[in-house]
């Protein structure tokens, strides 16, 4: 449980528009977020942010009044790797789907597997099988 909260504190948070200057007040877990700002500076704010970096993809889509715009990220580093940006009558919501990391763990065991193929062979074959003289038959040639 330390090692996953250790490596959420280590992933590159979400960034959020502050608001006049004031951060936002999140809960832990929020994955929604209600901005009291319009859309072309929500779109702007992320185009400065996230618009330079290589691995974020910044796709604006629907009409006019309803515009999406979708933020999609292949960053290791990230915590997160798509947000949602809609725009509102008089606000933004912005919704994220967070990544959670956990670290590697080690499985070792002996168990059998749950299904096992058996192939038999038929008494007729394995008398023919017997009857070859192999290693007469290598020694002639």
């Amino acid at each position: 449980m330390i090692s996953l909260l250790l490596s959420l504190t280590l992933a590159a948070p979400f960034p959020l528009p502050s608001i006049d200057g004031k951060a936002l007040a999140v809960t832990e877990g929020q994955k929604v977020f209600r901005l009291p700002m319009r859309f072309e500076k929500v779109k702007k704010f992320y185009a400065e942010q996230l618009g330079g970096s290589p691995d974020v993809k910044v796709v604006e889509g629907g009409e006019p009044g309803k515009r999406v715009l979708t933020l999609s990220t292949r960053g290791k580093s990230e915590s997160w790797t798509k947000a949602l940006v809609r725009e509102g009558e008089v606000d933004t919501v912005v919704e994220v789907t967070a990544v959670i990391r956990l670290t590697d763990e080690k499985i070792v065991g002996n168990g059998r597997p749950l299904v096992e193929f058996i192939i038999g062979r038929s008494a007729d074959v394995e008398k023919a099988v017997k009857s070859i003289d192999h290693a007469e038959q290598m020694r002639s040639k």
